[in-house]
């Protein structure tokens, strides 16, 4: 596989967070949790049912909000079919979509939303997993630009420890299993996550 696959890992982006965590962008969350609550606040006798059915003038003077519940709500009754599992699912649908049009390569190891390959390794394993996915982290090439270390040299004697150099190319480092290791997460590869990688 070419070294170029790798290459914009290196640059640790905002977007790559929530799909690290596999928890959803907050805009993304924020709808969710709205359309949520707006389809339980419809039945009849639930606490907010009156403010929801209620004429936006008819509506009691608050505390200004930045993301009030109940325009949001109105606007969500009026455009939506009220089916919780199917906007749910429209959420979901897209975050997908912003991940699958998002530039990075992280995409490479995170194909989906859906799946978070490695949430459930120890936490060791977890971390340095997560450091090779973005490129930011122990290795020689980032602690140099760090001021942390004198060189970015590898111990295998490279000119520069990068992430791509570590997965593909290393003698010392590399996994055991290469990239495809990393991607399907083999019990080598987890051990070589927590005893030999960098």
């Amino acid at each position: 596989m070419p070294c170029e696959l790798l290459q914009d890992a290196c640059v640790l982006r905002a977007d790559n967070l929530p799909i690290l965590a596999g928890i959803q962008p907050a805009e993304l969350h924020r709808i969710g949790a709205t359309l949520s609550l707006t389809c339980r606040a419809m039945e009849l006798g639930h606490l907010l049912y009156l403010a929801l059915t209620r004429p936006s003038s008819a509506v009691a003077r608050r505390l200004k909000s930045r993301h009030p519940f109940v325009p949001a709500a109105q606007h969500l009754i009026s455009s939506s079919d009220n089916n919780n599992i199917r906007a749910a699912q429209g959420v979901e649908y897209q975050w997908n979509a912003e991940w699958t049009d998002s530039p990075t390569r992280v995409r490479i190891f995170i194909p989906d939303t859906g799946t978070h390959p490695g949430m459930t390794l120890p936490r060791r394993a977890w971390v340095r997993l997560n450091r090779l996915r973005t490129g930011v982290g122990r290795l020689c090439s980032c602690l140099y630009k760090w001021v942390m270390a004198s060189s970015a040299a590898c111990e295998c004697v490279a000119e520069e420890q990068t992430v791509d150099h570590v997965v593909l190319q290393c003698p010392i480092h590399r996994p055991p299993h290469g990239l495809h290791g990393l991607t399907v997460l083999d019990d080598e590869t987890i051990e070589w996550l927590l005893n030999i990688c960098p």
